[in-house]
């Protein structure tokens, strides 16, 4: 009989593992290797979906929303995918991160997404720290810190998306099955 715990382990390992095809799909589209290039490029990349977040935010004020919603997921997809290019094993720390049942806070959505940002600059610090050393220093960061700070991109991206979106992780989930669809090359007709 299936437990609860057994239950929410196996939809971890599925989403991760839709995280790891949405990764080599990437790899193969900008052609890509498993470099520290490449890594880096990802981190940079969360850049980009959370300046959509921000123009999202500006515009809930005459929208309903579903933009941030979605500009969040494309966040966490993003980080996601750094995430899986840092460490292919980091599958429990990104399932800990997401962890739809532990968000609560009240906290105004503004400041969820200023939280986002510096949990973004964060990720790219580590990135630089991780591939740049001087010879009379070691590296600032190692890729453990590389991993906790993205693991802190997708909770902040996480906890926003709850904020404004009261199913979550229904959301993200579809987000993720149409990210997962394209990879696998599967064309949505509608």
């Amino acid at each position: 009989m299936s437990t609860p715990r057994s239950t929410a382990d196996a939809a971890g390992t599925r989403v991760w593992q839709q995280i790891i095809s949405i990764r080599r799909w990437v790899d193969k589209e900008e052609g890509i290797d498993d470099s520290l290039e490449a890594l880096t490029s990802r981190v940079m990349e969360i850049g980009e979906y959370y300046g959509e977040t921000c123009e999202a935010l500006l515009a809930t004020n005459t929208g309903d929303g579903h933009d941030l919603a979605k500009a969040l997921c494309d966040v966490i997809l993003a980080a996601g995918v750094a995430l899986c290019s840092a460490d292919r094993e980091a599958r429990e720390a990104f399932v800990d991160s997401l962890a739809w049942d532990k968000h609560t806070g009240r906290e105004p959505i503004g400041r969820l997404v200023i939280k986002l940002g510096q949990e973004h600059v964060a990720a790219c610090q580590a990135v630089v720290g991780v591939s740049t050393c001087t010879p009379r220093k070691d590296a600032d960061y190692t890729m453990d810190d590389l991993v906790a700070k993205l693991c802190a991109v997708v909770r902040a991206a996480a906890d926003a998306l709850h904020r404004v979106d009261s199913a979550a992780e229904e959301t993200f989930t579809a987000t993720l099955e149409l990210a997962y669809n394209r990879s696998i090359g599967v064309v949505r007709l509608v």
